[in-house]
């Protein structure tokens, strides 16, 4: 599937994580995302919330399931994510529909990390969440879930 011109796309943290980590199966289509995005004319956006997820695995220790990283080279690398994409807050209006989609969905432990990234797209009238882990959100999900397996340039 192609990302259509125009499109706001909410980068999920694991797409970050590909991107820096050479070992990892969607590592060249993260990297062409970031490359391609301004050429194809898709607004790129990280979340504060994937930020601070980013900088938490990638600085982790390997045996931790982490990429163990030094802060200094962690930062750096969302530094230049950053000249590829603009930064979204979470807001309140972002963190009340957040407890409204986790009691309708009936959303609980480790997703709710999830459903608040897709409440911080919606309120941030972004159209679609890329995400190598579209297992990870609620189906049908509020958000378009675009999985990176299957993007195309």
């Amino acid at each position: 599937m192609k990302i259509e011109r125009g499109t706001k796309v909410l980068v999920d943290t694991n797409v970050l994580l590909e991107a820096s980590d050479e070992a990892r199966r969607l590592h060249v289509q993260s990297l062409t995302l970031f490359q391609n995005s301004l050429r194809d004319g898709v607004d790129l956006f990280l979340c504060t919330q994937v930020i601070r997820e980013y900088l938490v695995v990638a600085t982790r220790p390997i045996e931790n399931n982490g990429l163990g990283m030094i802060l200094a080279i962690a930062i750096e690398n969302i530094r230049q994510f950053r000249t590829r994409s603009s930064c979204v807050a979470e807001t309140q209006q972002a963190g009340e529909l957040f407890l409204e989609w986790a009691a309708r969905f009936g959303t609980s432990g480790k997703k709710l990390h999830d459903l608040q990234i897709l409440a911080t797209a919606s309120t941030a009238g972004i159209d679609v969440l890329l995400t190598a882990n579209q297992q990870d959100f609620p189906k049908p999900s509020p958000v378009t879930i675009f999985p990176l397996s299957e993007i195309e340039w």
